[in-house]
């Protein structure tokens, strides 16, 4: 039952992406999606995943793996095609690849946590908190592959994949048993590294030729989102 839960729980970036493909109005909800998504990732860098990752590793250690994380994503920039910020389509489509890969590692830790969380009390306000941040990182991840030419196939199986990876990460735990805090800790020091390279060097970057007003919009409901699955979740 619990690795179903956390099956169901993950699927929420699918449901975000789904809402992506049966928009109309795609310019308006791409932003949207874009602005909703640097929100949540702003709040979740911040708020859960610095302290989380400090409960675990020393500060420099966090400091350490956290800059491997953003070599990593930085070295694979190397091997992506050029990309110009101004030319919205090859940029949303970096985006993308970058969201995607950062959100798999990002997912697999999220549901080791879920998982073990499951058979204690609180396991079903965690997965539904997860859930609520979990929806916008489907929408950016729909909405920048669509973008991109991307068919709605290929978007749907894209995400499949990322939100399966939450699934993956609940049945590590279930095969392997508990994992220490210290492997744990690195894991969310990589991600958050992967993360910031993301909103820092990526999306901010991108939100610069979005409409002020939606961004400021999405902002707004990224933080409520964010403000209730910390309120469920906790």
């Amino acid at each position: 039952m619990n690795l179903l839960m956390t099956l169901l729980f993950g699927l929420t970036i699918l449901i975000g992406t789904i809402i992506i493909l049966i928009s109309k109005n795609n310019k308006k909800i791409n932003e949207f999606s874009i602005s909703i998504s640097f929100s949540v990732l702003i709040f979740l860098i911040f708020l859960e995943i610095i302290p989380e990752t400090l409960e675990f590793l020393k500060y420099k250690e966090v400091l350490f793996f956290t800059l491997i994380g953003l070599l990593l994503l930085k070295i694979l920039d190397l091997f992506i095609p050029d990309h110009d910020h101004t030319e919205k389509k090859s940029h949303v489509f970096h985006i993308g690849i970058m969201a995607c890969i950062a959100l798999i590692l990002h997912n697999l830790i999220e549901g080791m946590a879920l998982y073990t969380s499951l058979s204690s009390g609180v396991g079903i306000l965690l997965g539904i908190g997860v859930g609520l941040h979990n929806i916008p990182m489907g929408m950016v991840i729909g909405s920048t592959l669509k973008e991109a030419n991307c068919s709605n196939f290929k978007v749907i199986m894209i995400s499949l994949g990322i939100s399966l990876a939450t699934f993956i990460g609940g049945f590590m735990v279930y095969l392997i048993g508990d994992i220490s805090n210290y492997v744990l800790g690195i894991m969310l020091a990589i991600t958050l590294g992967m993360l910031l390279y993301i909103v820092f060097f990526e999306l901010l970057e991108h939100l610069h030729h979005q409409d002020k007003k939606n961004n400021v919009k999405g902002f707004i409901i990224g933080a409520i989102i964010f403000i209730l699955s910390m309120i469920l979740g906790h």
